[in-house]
């Protein structure tokens, strides 16, 4: 029988693909640089939501049973979350110039994350199939925000803890910088389809095929 590749592509805005053309998200084009590359059929589960915070994905997957059988049927799972804990922070900062929102924002999302990991990591306990978390780190979705880079790669070092031989982090930050004409939407925040090109493009470049090929043994 052809082995398959079950793909959960779970979190924010990012894994819907919001500010491009249906199709044209991150989450789309990485599927389809996946099945050119190994050759199998991938069977992809997409479970974004629009606006959704840290606080939001942890609770989704501690109460939503379709996603915990997603979770332990799935070889690879990509996550992108903390935009929105970042964004919602980042309003009251802006007018009132006090960083404790951001410092708080932060630390919600790092204690959220390793939740959300110990979650995952929980559900898949006794599944012997391999399978792989990829975690998207944040480009700067407010560049005309003062001190929002500082705070966007506060976000980004934390992720960088929780890598382990099957998670892997994928850091697009560096990507973005000085490319918001060309890779972000109308609205200014989500990416264009260019700007979820390179999303994938950066995903691919971190997942090597070494990694991959341990999923269809």
């Amino acid at each position: 029988m052809e082995k398959t590749i079950n793909y959960l592509a779970f979190g924010d805005s990012l894994t819907v693909g919001f500010g491009a053309p249906e199709g044209h998200g991150f989450v789309s084009i990485y599927r389809q640089k996946l099945e050119q590359l190994l050759k199998v059929p991938i069977h992809l589960k997409p479970a974004g939501k629009n606006g959704a915070t840290t606080s939001q994905l942890l609770q989704t997957i501690e109460l939503d049973p379709q996603i915990q059988r997603d979770i332990r049927e799935a070889n690879l799972i990509t996550i992108t979350a903390g935009g929105n804990d970042l964004i919602q922070a980042a309003i009251p900062f802006f007018y009132q110039g006090d960083p404790a929102y951001l410092k708080s924002a932060l630390q919600m999302y790092e204690s959220n994350y390793k939740k959300l990991i110990g979650e995952i990591e929980a559900l898949r306990k006794g599944v012997e199939e391999p399978f792989l978390i990829v975690l998207v780190g944040l480009y700067n979705p407010l560049p005309q925000v003062p001190d929002a880079a500082y705070w966007v790669q506060r976000f980004n070092l934390f992720l960088r803890k929780l890598e382990q031989p099957h998670i892997l982090v994928v850091q697009v930050y560096d990507a973005f910088v000085g490319q918001d004409s060309r890779y972000l939407s109308e609205d200014a925040i989500h990416p264009n389809e260019i700007g979820y090109e390179e999303l994938a493009r950066q995903v691919e470049k971190a997942v090597s095929l070494q990694h991959l090929q341990q999923l269809i043994q």
